[in-house]
């Protein structure tokens, strides 16, 4: 079996950036999804209640040691397994899109007596997006200093963001 390779996709491991380049990609399936059903009260990306999913990316691929010396599909499959093990954030190259910050969420691999020395299999890709931290009470980012142990700051707790000691019922009478 002999398919070009549409695709490929490139993951930083430390400082180094790996490019990989599959034998075949036979089918690419891009899934861009608007969620129609959210509040308004979960985001502000969200627009007339609707919000942008992460986008995903499945590659059907074929590996082969026919194309590339002995030992190059169980590499290549050791390889997407541990990106996928070290959540390793990818860039996946298509010849309609380039998607980054793409996580390797599932890898199938079926060998069979079509594909007898390598496999073919399905690489899902999904988008990864930062949560933001919402910002609660209208905290500006400056820490409350509390003057009173039983009072609560503005995180809700009894100081612990203001490195204030919180002082037990008894510690507090033999203060007094």
């Amino acid at each position: 079996m002999r398919a070009a390779s549409t695709a490929y996709i490139t993951c930083k491991n430390g400082e180094n950036t790996y490019a990989y380049h599959f034998t075949g990609v036979t089918a690419i399936e891009h899934n861009l999804t608007l969620d129609l059903e959210k509040d308004s009260s979960q985001g502000t990306d969200i627009v007339n209640g609707a919000r942008n999913q992460p986008n995903q990316v499945s590659l059907s691929v074929v590996e082969t040691d026919v194309e590339h010396g002995a030992g190059w599909s169980a590499r290549m499959l050791e390889e997407m397994s541990a990106i996928k093990k070290k959540r390793s954030l990818c860039r996946v190259v298509t010849t309609m899109a380039v998607y980054e910050n793409m996580l390797l969420t599932e890898i199938t691999a079926t060998q069979d007596e079509e594909n007898q020395f390598g496999w073919s299999g399905t690489l899902s890709f999904t988008e990864f997006i930062p949560v933001p931290v919402a910002k609660t009470g209208g905290n500006t980012g400056t820490k409350k200093t509390n003057t009173n142990s039983s009072e609560k700051c503005h995180n809700g707790c009894m100081c612990c963001q203001c490195k204030k000691k919180v002082l037990s019922p008894f510690q507090q009478m033999l203060q007094s």
